[in-house]
């Protein structure tokens, strides 16, 4: 008897029956009749049976084919593990303990290695995105409430637990630049204040690639600028950032900005 042979086949474990026949000493003709029944059909076996009883067939038995020594291709099947249970069932004496001992033990250990082989790959994914995200984070230059968003959301893509990562709770309300200034009566528009800003060196233009193949600008605080808000990340685009401002130091922020205006004036 031979080691029965289990390999992965669109997503799902089978042998062949083949196998299955040199594994229990019979014919590969007698396996197909099992499968399939008598010539003269009087008698079903398990894949009409699976069919009168509205059964998926492909969960039990693949219909398959192989090219035979003199290069014509013969029928065969392959068989999950439900389709091996119902052959075992079938089976008696040595050759069916044996036979279903031996096919229990090759199904559990293609699943294990298949599972290390997927844990493996995950494990190498979610390094790569992690290294992702810390050069995000630099590039950027994140505040730490979307540090924690971005960590979270891979951690969770991988299924890994979040437990380690810190709660933020943000200590002070951050808004945009144009709600302050019309909170403020402030009259310059967020187009003349965020030139301003860039002039003093608090803002700076960056850039990224778009989807359609050009360049997209968005803002971003200088590490200057973040004394006066943070860069969180942009609800239009997870690649781009919005600087946000404390309203708690936007008296101090508008009068580098009129000082600014005065200069230019």
């Amino acid at each position: 008897m031979n080691q029965l042979k289990v390999v992965s086949f669109n997503g799902q474990l089978v042998t062949d029956s083949r196998d299955v026949a040199e594994m229990v000493g019979k014919q590969h003709w007698e396996i197909l009749r099992m499968l399939e029944g008598t010539k003269d059909g009087k008698t079903k076996g398990f894949v009409q049976t699976l069919n009168d009883n509205n059964f998926v067939v492909v969960d039990f038995f693949i219909k398959h084919s192989y090219t035979d020594d003199k290069g014509e291709v013969r029928p065969c099947y392959l068989l999950t593990r439900k389709g091996c249970d119902m052959v075992a069932n079938k089976m008696t004496g040595e050759k069916g303990v044996l036979f279903t001992a031996t096919y229990v033990t090759r199904f559990e250990e293609m699943d294990q290695i298949l599972s290390k082989a997927s844990l493996s790959s995950n494990v190498v994914d979610f390094e790569k995105q992690l290294i992702g995200v810390k050069y995000a984070i630099e590039i950027l230059r994140t505040d730490e409430s979307s540090k924690v968003r971005m960590l979270t959301a891979v951690h969770e893509q991988h299924g890994v637990p979040t437990n380690h990562l810190p709660v933020y709770i943000e200590e002070e309300l951050k808004v945009s630049l144009t709600q302050l200034l019309r909170e403020h009566n402030v009259n310059m528009s967020a187009t003349k204040a965020n030139s301003c800003l860039i002039d003093l060196g608090l803002l700076e233009i960056k850039e990224r690639p778009s989807s359609k193949g050009g360049i997209k600008e968005f803002k971003s605080l200088t590490d200057q600028g973040q004394y006066f808000g943070s860069n969180a990340i942009s609800p239009r685009n997870p690649k781009e950032t919005q600087p946000l401002y404390y309203p708690s130091k936007f008296n101090e922020l508008l009068q580098l900005l009129l000082g600014q205006v005065k200069e230019v004036s």
